[in-house]
């Protein structure tokens, strides 16, 4: 944050995105068992994965910098809004006590709000987040495609929208195990009925299309096809 007091520049990181990535953390470990269903975790790692799933669209930079555009024509009263909730956690040394100060000294004399003082409130969205927790969570183990799965600095595949009949988000969570999340049975079972060299095929051609700057894999064997795809810029998913 650049209006931070020394120390405190990275507070975002270190307190909010810290105890996501922690639960998040916890989430991954039991969804690499075998036979546990994703969809049985305990509140507080599925919340922590909601989160987490979130925070890999929002956090990035270009959305951090479209944010940051969008605040610069936004109402002022209506921008500070987003971080009442938060404030008690990233209030500054040098900041007033209660945020409804905070409101009205900022209003006098309205600054530039930095767009990452708005991601808790993105990350925590309660819409967002419930929607996810609705999805049916699998685990799809890819043990017969020729090559391991890739991920990315832009690993999230997902549909245009998550209120659509067909709705799902996609994550490579190992070289050779996919989270797949899905509004519907019948959009997880079209998966299923997937060739495995087929899903393995389209996750990592998205991944690479999508990536900004780095893919991530198991061993060079992909270094080729990585470097025909990367940052293409596509958005899409496994199933159109």
């Amino acid at each position: 944050m650049p209006d931070a007091p020394p120390g405190q520049e990275y507070i975002i990181e270190t307190e909010l995105m810290k105890s996501i990535d922690n639960w998040a953390a916890k989430a991954l470990q039991q969804m690499m068992q075998d036979g546990r269903q994703p969809g049985k975790l305990d509140s507080k790692p599925a919340l922590g994965w909601c989160q987490f799933l979130y925070s890999l669209i929002v956090r990035s930079p270009e959305h951090i910098a479209r944010m940051k555009d969008q605040l610069a024509t936004a109402n002022p009263a209506e921008v500070i809004e987003n971080i009442r909730e938060s404030y008690p956690r990233i209030r500054g040394t040098s900041d007033p006590p209660t945020f409804d100060e905070y409101k009205a000294a900022f209003l006098k004399k309205p600054i530039e709000v930095p767009a990452v003082r708005v991601l808790p409130e993105l990350v925590r969205s309660p819409r967002v987040v419930s929607v996810l927790a609705s999805f049916k969570w699998q685990t799809m183990r890819i043990s017969a495609a020729k090559y391991p799965l890739l991920t990315s600095d832009r690993p999230i595949i997902m549909s245009n929208g998550l209120t659509q009949q067909d709705a799902h988000i996609v994550l490579p969570i190992s070289p050779y195990r996919l989270f797949i999340a899905t509004r519907t049975e019948e959009t997880f079972q079209y998966f299923r009925e997937m060739n495995e060299k087929d899903v393995a095929l389209a996750v990592n051609n998205q991944v690479c299309q999508q990536a900004q700057k780095f893919v991530f894999g198991a061993d060079a064997s992909q270094v080729r096809f990585v470097a025909n795809r990367l940052g293409k810029r596509v958005w899409s998913s496994p199933i159109g």
